[in-house]
């Protein structure tokens, strides 16, 4: 084994790192839980950086195409996200949170 001191973030970590033969190397990585994975369904993505000024919809809401999830500002405009299909919100953001264009902001099913 040999020992290497890693900065992630400005903190030190000291890991030890280990040569794996070549039949650990063939190993398949363990699937994570079903606990662990991200709900399917219709994902709905910024489409500009900006912060959420207010959510709408919660989790568990039924919600029909062009109901407002919520309020994105960007570009300091209010930009109203709509739902692109009807379902159940399984998955939404919360007031506050800046995000990037292209961030999941709501999953719907």
């Amino acid at each position: 084994m040999t020992k290497y001191r890693v900065k992630i973030d400005g903190r030190v970590y000291e890991v030890e790192v280990e040569l794996l033969t070549p039949s650990e190397q063939q190993a398949k990585p363990q699937a994570h839980s079903s606990s662990e994975q991200k709900p399917s369904g219709t994902e709905v993505k910024a489409p500009l950086a900006g912060t959420i000024l207010s959510v709408k919809a919660k989790v568990g809401d039924k919600v029909q195409a062009g109901d407002v999830l919520l309020t994105l500002e960007a570009l300091k405009l209010e930009n109203e996200i709509t739902a692109p299909v009807a379902g159940t919100v399984v998955q939404i953001v919360q007031t506050g949170v800046s995000v990037e264009a292209e961030h999941v902001l709501a999953i719907i099913q």
